[in-house]
């Protein structure tokens, strides 16, 4: 029974957390309410508040979900290799994920062009996303490190702007990509952007 009660309340969980993407993506975060989003899960507005205490909470448990669920699903095709090939190989793995996956693109589109990221806000979120924001950022500068360590990489390359660059530059074509402004195959664009940084810190 207890198990049971469990799954039901995942289950009521996850409802809300998919409604909760429907309703922002349309409507973007500052305009979307509990109300509309009990009224597309099905629920009262009093279940929502059961397990989100406020909009910034649903919110860092949707990135949350979507990352965590997406990274352990992507984690078979990445490189195990520390190289700079391996390197390429993941950004254009995740890059492919977010294009083929319809379900998780509306997810990067509501996160990198309609979300409001207030101060208020990403005060909110900040702490519960830091390690997601950081494993990016530790697997570029592990795979640099090792690079530099085995002379495939330029003298006097500063890593930890590197991998910042790299970053900056992936997320930037996922965004123009997202938000519609470019027409051109993003699993392209970051496969040929990114080789391009790659090669130019290539030894």
């Amino acid at each position: 029974m207890v198990r049971k009660c469990k799954e039901d309340a995942e289950k009521t969980r996850q409802a809300i957390l998919e409604s909760a993407l429907d309703v922002f993506s349309e409507k973007g975060y500052a305009k979307t309410t509990f109300d509309e989003i009990a009224l597309r899960a099905g629920f009262t507005k009093g279940a929502i508040y059961w397990y989100f205490r406020n909009k910034a909470d649903l919110v860092a448990a949707l990135i949350l979900e979507y990352v965590q669920h997406k990274q352990v699903e992507v984690e078979q095709y990445l490189s195990k290799e520390s190289t700079l090939d391996g390197l390429l190989h993941d950004f254009t793995i995740w890059a492919e994920m977010s294009q083929n996956d319809l379900r998780y693109a509306k997810f990067n589109r509501f996160v990198l062009c309609q979300m409001e990221w207030s101060d208020a806000v990403i005060d909110r979120v900040d702490s519960s996303l830091k390690a997601l924001k950081d494993l990016h950022l530790e697997k570029i500068n592990k795979v640099l490190l090792e690079c530099q360590k085995n002379g495939t990489l330029k003298e006097n390359v500063d890593i930890e702007k590197v991998q910042h660059i790299l970053m900056a530059s992936y997320m930037g074509i996922m965004f123009s990509s997202l938000s519609r402004r470019f027409d051109y195959n993003t699993v392209d664009m970051v496969s040929t952007g990114l080789k391009y940084l790659i090669d130019g810190i290539r030894k």
